[in-house]
């Protein structure tokens, strides 16, 4: 890209990329600024480059190289899938000590990952049904709870911190069989010790590298860490010997020691580290891609009108007119969750315009990204990254790439809405997908089931802003014209955590 300077690289240009932008705004506004003004950068180009090269050395030990290009995300994924950076192994190793399936290599992550998979599976997640929608009802009670008296609007609260008390009630309950109740005893140890680990989960850069060298980050990491451990660590040994005992349902943990099991392997401690370690990343990945997606459906929605009458449309065909009675059709059939196809089309379309992250790689000397025409774009020696948030909004990928049509999804594989092979990819594509992606759709499913019928959502920023007694001119506090925005570090949260209120639909009303 240019400017590039010789002694600085590209942090200059990255400065500049971040002007105009609120100071907590997230770097992922860096890429999709760099994909829509491409001409700016790349003044000699025809199009934008499917590969982008960023430098931003000492920052980071190795360049960067991005793809903007769905065919070349594939190359690197799922043609000839290369293995994870070293640095997502780095920056899990405050939460999981690095055994994750996020740091292993590929011949662990392969035997892991059959065994941890059959607990994310729609029949194992069939048998969960009961016990989501029994944490989903909760939301959405607390949710009513907030309305006002007949169909005023109630006062002002953040909704995000709902949404991640609901995810994290949930993923726990299906990984471990716990009911904590984050959602009613707000503040528990366990979210309170793995949101502090999950503050630290940083790539490996300078200031990241010297932040761990701290006596504060000993501090931190050992007494987080032991929270947790003395929680999952019984759960886990107590599954052991649960788990020949009747019962249907199954949680992530009793299916993982299961298919060790069937492989012949006696579970050890080193066995119970593993495991331990990845219900950790499962609690974190599990609840707050989740929580924010799920989140920004709601914004999303209140946006586009239109779109919200016509998913109530869906339920009151699939469900039944009556809201009240959604529970007892669940639990009598949950298979019905999968009629609802317009709420997984607005869910994915959601994903498209609000991409929760990429994947970094590392490239051997062998590895090459290479265009239809012949074009060689080497990758040894970096960081190689994909870009789902800026393939996402590209208009060459996605016809009408910045207007909200869940459509896209629901049309045949011929039709002009169609996005191209491969350039959908927010929960990332080949053997590494994210391993709970049926998972989350099916309690975003449910949660809007449970609330978008009986409530009116409305996020006013301006009214949040006199709540709080915050002074903000017109145009400051935004991203794009818009005040909800992606912000902070890592997976990042939602700006002041998407503040809200409802109010109770009157009846009939569309």
């Amino acid at each position: 890209m240019e400017p590039y300077s010789p002694i600085f690289g590209h942090l200059p240009l990255m400065r500049a990329l971040r002007q105009n932008w609120p100071s907590d705004a997230h770097s992922t506004y860096a890429n999709l600024k760099i994909a829509r003004d491409w001409k700016k950068y790349f003044p000699a180009a025809s199009a934008c480059p499917p590969v982008v090269y960023m430098d931003l050395w000492p920052i980071m030990p190795e360049p960067f190289a991005m793809i903007f290009d769905p065919a070349f995300a594939s190359q690197l994924t799922q043609e000839t899938p290369q293995p994870r950076h070293p640095m997502f192994k780095w920056a899990q190793i405050p939460l999981t000590g690095g055994l994750d399936l996020l740091s292993m290599d590929q011949a662990d992550h392969k035997l892991w990952r059959s065994r941890l998979s059959p607990g994310f599976s729609p029949r194992n997640l069939g048998t969960h049904v009961p016990a989501i929608i029994e944490e989903v009802e909760t939301f959405a009670d607390a949710l009513k709870v907030k309305a006002g008296k007949g169909a005023e609007w109630g006062d002002m609260f953040t909704l995000y911190d709902k949404t991640v008390a609901l995810t994290f009630d949930v993923i726990v309950r299906v990984a471990t069989g716990l009911r904590i109740n984050e959602q009613t005893n707000t503040q528990g140890p366990m979210l309170l010790a793995l949101r502090a680990l999950i503050s630290y989960l940083k790539l490996k850069s300078l200031p990241n590298r010297l932040g761990r060298l701290t006596p504060k980050y000993k501090r931190v990491i050992n007494h987080n860490s032991k929270i947790m451990e003395d929680i999952l660590r019984p759960q886990v040994i107590s599954r052991l010997a649960a788990l020949d005992t009747p019962g249907e349902e199954k949680t992530i943990i009793d299916m993982a020691i299961r298919e060790a099991k069937i492989s012949g392997q006696v579970p050890s401690s080193g066995f119970i580290d593993i495991v331990v370690s990845n219900i950790k990343i499962f609690l974190f990945a599990g609840h707050d891609t989740t929580a924010q997606t799920l989140s920004w459906v709601y914004w999303e929605l209140q946006q586009h009108p239109e779109v919200l009458a016509k998913m109530r449309r869906e339920h009151d065909e699939i469900l039944g007119a009556d809201p009240t009675l959604a529970k007892e059709i669940l639990l009598q059939n949950h298979h019905k969750l999968n009629e609802l196809r317009y709420t997984a089309a607005v869910i994915k379309e959601t994903l498209r315009l609000h991409t929760p992250a990429g994947t970094l790689r590392q490239t051997g000397p062998d590895f090459r990204l290479v265009s239809k025409d012949g074009v060689v774009y080497p990758t040894h020696h970096t960081v190689t990254q994909t870009i789902p948030a800026a393939m996402h909004m590209s208009p060459a990928h996605w016809p009408r790439s910045v207007e909200f049509l869940p459509e896209r999804f629901l049309v045949p594989e011929d039709h002009a809405l169609r996005p191209v092979k491969n350039a959908y990819r927010p929960f990332e594509l080949g053997s590494t997908r994210c391993i709970g992606e049926e998972m989350a759709m099916m309690e975003m499913k449910l949660a809007l089931v449970f609330t978008v019928r009986e409530l009116d959502f409305d996020f006013n920023y301006a009214l949040w802003d006199r709540v709080i007694g915050r002074e903000v001119r017109p145009g400051e506090e935004e991203v794009d014209g818009q005040r909800a925005y992606r912000a902070g570090q890592g997976i990042g949260y939602i700006k002041d955590n998407l503040p809200a209120r409802v109010r109770r639909r009157s009846a009939g009303v569309v």
